[in-house]
């Protein structure tokens, strides 16, 4: 087993190449997305991405999500080959990608908290 900084490291260095590698790729389904954390497991096997995408206005929200979701399922063994030669660990964690959604999360408390606001008032 590996201690908790190592694995942390790895995680961090995963997020830093994934980013990267969306900022130069030529796919437009990666444009706007950013990988928001990283949680690698104990022994080092699974490597977890949370990513996020800024939406842009006339584009449907969940068709965007469904889009880009898609792109990282089929780049997995690219993701996965790039790690690979750039990490320099002894075996490559299987990469599996999630949509974050903490911060529609988020929206939806301050939406939530906003129309209790008018009816303390009262």
């Amino acid at each position: 087993m590996s201690g908790r900084r190592r694995v942390f490291q790895i995680g961090e260095r995963i997020k830093e190449l994934i980013a990267q590698y969306l900022v130069h790729t030529a796919d437009p389904r990666f444009s706007l997305v950013t990988i928001t954390s990283v949680m690698v497991s104990p022994d080092l096997r699974i490597a977890k991405v949370y990513w996020v995408v800024s939406f842009v206005s006339g584009v449907d929200r969940q068709q965007r999500i469904a889009e880009v979701s898609e792109a990282f399922d089929a780049a997995q063994g690219l993701f996965r080959k790039m790690l690979a030669k750039q990490l320099g660990v002894r075996f490559v964690p299987d990469v599996r990608f999630y949509y974050d959604d903490t911060l529609d999360t988020v929206e939806q408390v301050e939406r939530l908290m906003e129309k209790i606001k008018p009816s303390e008032r009262e």
